[in-house]
This record gives C-alpha cells, sequence and structure tokens, in this order.
C-alpha cells in the first residue's frame, strides 16, 4: 500500500521514469538495426590498386615486328578491381624525339595507333616522330575508373640507323650502275644517273615517278646537280639539262664536252663549275644562257686527267678539285687559276698523294671532307679549309670508299663502299661526325658470284632517310639523330 508521502514521491518521478522507458525503446531499436546489418552483405571496400601492364614490345633491342624498321609499341593491361580507363593512357618520351612533338606529348597523339581497348594498345612509331638511337625510355601513365594510376618506364636501345628497303627500277646492265645521286630540297624528290637514265624518285613517299632516258649522250650520265629554284637539274657526262617540272630532258648546254664534277658558284650563283674529262681542266658554265662561257686558267693537266668532284668556298675564294692522275686535292683561286696547294690525302707512309673521287664541304666550310679509296690509311679524312691539312683520319682499312654526304645537321654522315679483298665482304658506315666514328655497318649483299656497285648517296631535307645508289636501284636507310 502506498502511503500519502509515497504516492507524492511516485508522481513526481513520473515524467523522468516515460523519459528513461522512451530512451531505452529507442536504443533498442537502433541495436535491432545494427543486428539487421550485421546479418546482411557489407559495402565493398574501395578500391585503391592501380592497374597493371606486360610489355609484349619492344624490349632490350627487339623493337620492330612488322619488318618496317619503325618501333612498334604492343602492351597489354588489367586491372584488380575494376576496368583500365583505357582512353585516358599516355606514353611518352623521355628523351624526347626527332620531330615537332617534344618529351611532353602523347605519343599516341602523334603516332599511328592501330588499336586500344579494354585489353591493350598497339601503337606504332612514325617517320615525323622518331625516336633517337641508342638508349631509350618511354615512359607510360595508364589510369583505371576508379582514380588509381600506374606510372612505370620501359627501356630498349635503337640502332642508330638501319636498312630500309630496296626501291627496284627494274633496269638491269652488265656494266652501268647509280654513279650520282641528289635529292632536291624544293621539289622533295631524288634524281639518281643509271647508265643513260635518270630515275626520278618521290622522297616523301618512297614511289618511283620517272624513269628518263637520254637518248643524246654518248655515255653514262655521271653527276645531278640541283639548284633551288631552277626548273632545271644539270647532269654531267656533257652538261645535259633536265626540266623537273615536265620530267624531259631540254637542249643541252653548247659547246659540250665530257664533264664529271659540278658545282654551283657561290659568288655569281648563274655560274657552274664543271669538271671536264681527259684534259682535267675546270669550265665555266652560264645557267642562263646554256652556254659553256670558258674555263679556269690552271696549269696544264696530265694527259686523262679527270675532275670527279669539286667544291668552293664563299665569294670563290677557292675551288677543290679531286684529280685522278695527279692524285690528291687541287687547291686554286678560281679568279686567276693560281694553284693555291695540292692536298694530300694518302696518308704520311703512301708514296704518293693518294686519291679521292669524291668530297663534300661543311656548310660553315670550315671542313672539307674526302673519300680516300687509294691511301694508308683508306677511310675519310677531314681537311681544314684555314690550312688546307689533313687534321683528322677515320680510317676503313678493309673497304674501297666510294662517296659520302652529310646530313643536314651535319651530325651524321654516311659512306658508300666497295669490296676491297675477294671473301672479305666490305660495309657501308654510318658515321658520328662529331665523336668521328662508325655508329652503324650496313652489309651490301648480293648474290654469289655477283659484283655489286654502291655509288651516289645523299640525305633527305628531314635528315632521316638516306638514298644510295645500289647497283641501278635506290636503297632506302633510316638514320635516327640525336637532339641538336
Amino acid at each position: 500500500m502506498i502511503t500519502t508521502g509515497e504516492r507524492g514521491w511516485w508522481i513526481a518521478t513520473q515524467p523522468r521514469l516515460v523519459e528513461s522507458v522512451a530512451l531505452l525503446a529507442s536504443l533498442g531499436a537502433v541495436l535491432g538495426s545494427t543486428a539487421c546489418l550485421d546479418d546482411g552483405i557489407k559495402p565493398e571496400p574501395r578500391d585503391t590498386t592501380p592497374p597493371s601492364f606486360a610489355v609484349i614490345t619492344p624490349q632490350d633491342t627487339v623493337y620492330d615486328t612488322d619488318g618496317d624498321r619503325f618501333v612498334d609499341l604492343a602492351l597489354t593491361w588489367t586491372d584488380s578491381a575494376g576496368a583500365v580507363d583505357w582512353p585516358a593512357v599516355r606514353v611518352r618520351s623521355l628523351a624526347g624525339v626527332n620531330g615537332p612533338a617534344d618529351s611532353g606529348t602523347n605519343l599516341l597523339d602523334v603516332w599511328r595507333v592501330e588499336r586500344r581497348d579494354t585489353l591493350g594498345l598497339v601503337a606504332h612509331e612514325t617517320l615525323e616522330n622518331l625516336l633517337h638511337g641508342g638508349t631509350n625510355q618511354l615512359e607510360i601513365t595508364l589510369p583505371d575508373t576508379a582514380g588509381n594510376v600506374r606510372v612505370d618506364t620501359i627501356a630498349f636501345t635503337l640502332p642508330h640507323g638501319a636498312f630500309v628497303r630496296t626501291l627496284v627500277t627494274g633496269l638491269v646492265s652488265q656494266i652501268s650502275h647509280g654513279v650520282g645521286l641528289v635529292v632536291c630540297p624544293d621539289d622533295r624528290r631524288a634524281y639518281m644517273t643509271a647508265g643513260r637514265r635518270l630515275v626520278v624518285v618521290d622522297a616523301d613517299s618512297l614511289m618511283i615517278l620517272g624513269i628518263v632516258f637520254n637518248s643524246d649522250v654518248a655515255d653514262d650520265l655521271q653527276i645531278p646537280l640541283c639548284v633551288p629554284g631552277d626548273p632545271m637539274l644539270y647532269v654531267t657526262e656533257r652538261v645535259e639539262r633536265y626540266h623537273r617540272p615536265s620530267m624531259q630532258w631540254a637542249p643541252r648546254v653548247w659547246p659540250a664536252f665530257g664533264a664529271v664534277g659540278i658545282v654551283q658558284s657561290r659568288q655569281d650563283p648563274n655560274i657552274l663549275y664543271v669538271g671536264e674529262s681527259i684534259t682535267g681542266g675546270v669550265a665555266l658554265i652560264d645557267r642562263a644562257q646554256a652556254a659553256r662561257v670558258g674555263s679556269l686558267a690552271l696549269p696544264p693537266a696530265p694527259p686523262n686527267e679527270f675532275v670527279f668532284d669539286l667544291e668552293v668556298l664563299p665569294e670563290d675564294a677557292k675551288i677543290y678539285a679531286t684529280r685522278y692522275v695527279e692524285g690528291g686535292i687541287l687547291v686554286a683561286d678560281p679568279s686567276s687559276g693560281q694553284v693555291l696547294a695540292r692536298i694530300a690525302v694518302g696518308g704520311p707512309s703512301w708514296p704518293d698523294l693518294g686519291r679521292t673521287d669524291a668530297i663534300v664541304l661543311s656548310a660553315d666550310t670550315r671542313w672539307l671532307y674526302a673519300a680516300v679509296l687509294d691511301g694508308d690509311p683508306r677511310g675519310v679524312v677531314a681537311i681544314d679549309t684555314r690550312t688546307d691539312s689533313v687534321v683528322r683520319t677515320l680510317p676503313l682499312p678493309d673497304y674501297v670508299p666510294q662517296e659520302l654526304a652529310l646530313s643536314p645537321s651535319e651530325r651524321r654522315m654516311l659512306v658508300t663502299v666497295q669490296d676491297r679483298f675477294p671473301g672479305l665482304p666490305a660495309y657501308n658506315v654510318l658515321v658520328d661526325v662529331p665523336g668521328w666514328q662508325v655508329l652503324e655497318s650496313f652489309p651490301r649483299p648480293r648474290p654469289p658470284g655477283e659484283v655489286r656497285f654502291d655509288g651516289g648517296v645523299a640525305f633527305h631535307p628531314n635528315g632521316k632517310l638516306i638514298f644510295v645508289g645500289h647497283n641501278l636501284d635506290v636503297d632506302v636507310y633510316l638514320s635516327r639523330e640525336p637532339e641538336p
């Protein structure tokens, strides 16, 4: 029984009791709800693992799977918890490329992408954005759809040059071969003399555009000279003129004398210097008149002297002429004909001046390079044009150097050769000019018993392709230059 005092206490505590009961009920509801969650499916943990990839190619020195001498990039990828965000994949060259792209460019934007999907990537290097020779590193950035990113690099080694292909002309001869070759920068065509024909090649597409016969010549065509802006190509045998736009022969320079070497004057661009056969003289050709207008007053040369190549300094301060009979290189003042020097290229132990048929001048005219085919050693020499003396020799003692050409940057030189010893094959060589060493050697295969002739050589204006006369065909090489 509740007394009056207890009844007062009961009445006083009722609101708190009600609140406590409500609180306990609420807590029970929460605990009951938690118990239900424990019995159900828990939320998946957040994906924090980046995707991964495997490299199929390039690896080490294996880089080309389709035989075109360009890098083939092939990757496979997976993501453990989701999906690779394959449209956002990036590839960049840490050393940059030879082309308009740089080390920050996504190469997938400038290379040819064959396939890029959920499984992987296949992409192909392009000539426009070419990797460098030597060690290369490609950085691969691979994201997934959860926001994770894998960044890793792959390293591999590329040759500094490679044989690409032969452009087959279909011409056959037992005695003729490609002698001279030039690439004209204004029409981007390569012109090679091949017997009494001129082979015309599109230097960009590597397609033969024409093979044009000259019925007026008495002997094989020799050296083509391109003067940018002049529609005529000047080709020695005598001095023939080929109209480049119409791809037809025009009337030759008259009067006509046999000739081989040819170079444009630097003092008067209208004048060509031409090394004439048999006499060993140097004639003057007026382009505007298409006429032989005189010759340099050089001392008489020995009988049957030939001038196979010529170079001239700015303002025609000096002219350099190779000598077939006398040997060496004749240096003269074109204005007076005075002989200034005779450069011996054969080396100190060689009994005479040595012999070269091919010379090339650096753009700054500081250096004259000569391919030494008779000397000790045979090879390439660098001549200081201030002193007209040999200052560097690159020996190629087992070969007979024939022709040479500098790349537009002048960091590379290609030298074509002939075999010196029976049974010992000779190799065309790509030379690093600043380092003065052979970077790559290119085999010169031929059927058993056949003699192979490697003649004229010229670089494409982009410096990445090289054209070489091979018998009556045209070989194409790839050159991977470093960054400037």
